[in-house]
């Protein structure tokens, strides 16, 4: 019996030693980030990103790639967003959307579709909401649709509704400058991480608070956050931590990570 065993126990360790090292070498790759850009000259998708990818950086153990309009086009130029048609999760773990209007084809809601069923990342960012209004898969994939919000920025403050998920680890109640984003829910289920602990005082919305939430699609994740409007929102310490740790969870790879303050 003792032999039986410890035969058992050769082949467990023979088992383990596969498979350990091909998990920590999954893990010591850096997640590859798509950062998909393009808007309209009220969201500034030329002085802002550098920002957040500063801050990747500085954490450490991504790759980030940009899809984004020619420095001499404008902004909001979409002759880049058809390579989206083409998006593979053979080369990229998250797609990362700071977007404005502009439109999708079926090839490219497809792909989009598909990128996360097969165990992609989406996350979106404030005005992905406002993105691609022609498509209804679109806002599905996402979870809402943006609806408006009153004029200009105001302090908002923020509570969390779920204190134990991988994305909201060590964040706590915050207040950010930011604009107060309205949206009509998809009939698709959302988990809600974060919610305005109320709206400013000239909101014409009181019902509805749900800034953050996640989704699940097939094999894949999808995390979107209506913050991250101007400067102010993106140079938020816990808007930046937020973000990332969003960015690893949708890459399936969950993990608390720390931004050093300036």
């Amino acid at each position: 019996m003792k032999q039986h065993w410890s035969v058992i126990a050769v082949c467990l360790g023979v088992l383990a030693s596969a498979v350990w090292p091909a998990a920590a070498a999954e893990d010591a790759k850096p997640i590859r980030v798509l950062f998909v850009l393009g808007s309209p000259p009220f969201h500034d998708i030329r002085k802002l990103p550098p920002i957040l990818e500063k801050a990747l950086d500085k954490v450490g153990g991504f790759k980030v790639t940009r899809l984004e309009p020619p420095s001499d086009k404008a902004p909001d130029d979409p002759a880049h967003l058809a390579k989206l048609a083409k998006v593979s999760r053979a080369d990229y773990d998250v797609l990362l959307f700071y977007t404005s209007k502009h439109t999708l084809n079926k090839k490219q809601e497809g792909a989009l579709q598909k990128f996360v069923e097969e165990g992609g990342g989406i996350v979106g960012l404030h005005g992905a909401s406002f993105s691609f209004t022609n498509s209804e898969a679109w806002a599905k994939l996402l979870g809402a649709r943006f609806t408006g919000h009153i004029p200009g920025t105001h302090k908002l403050n923020i509570v969390i509704a779920d204190k134990k998920h991988p994305i909201t680890a060590g964040v706590g109640p915050f207040s950010i400058i930011d604009e107060e984003y309205k949206h009509r829910f998809a009939d698709v289920d959302r988990h809600v991480l974060a919610r305005f602990r109320e709206r400013p005082e000239k909101s014409d919305q009181t019902a509805n608070m749900d800034i953050l939430w996640t989704r699940e699609v097939g094999k894949g994740r999808v995390f979107y956050s209506a913050l991250g409007h101007g400067k102010e929102a993106w140079e938020n310490p816990s808007w930046q931590k937020l973000v990332i740790q969003g960015i690893c969870w949708a890459a399936g790879r969950p993990r608390e990570i720390k931004i050093e303050k300036e």
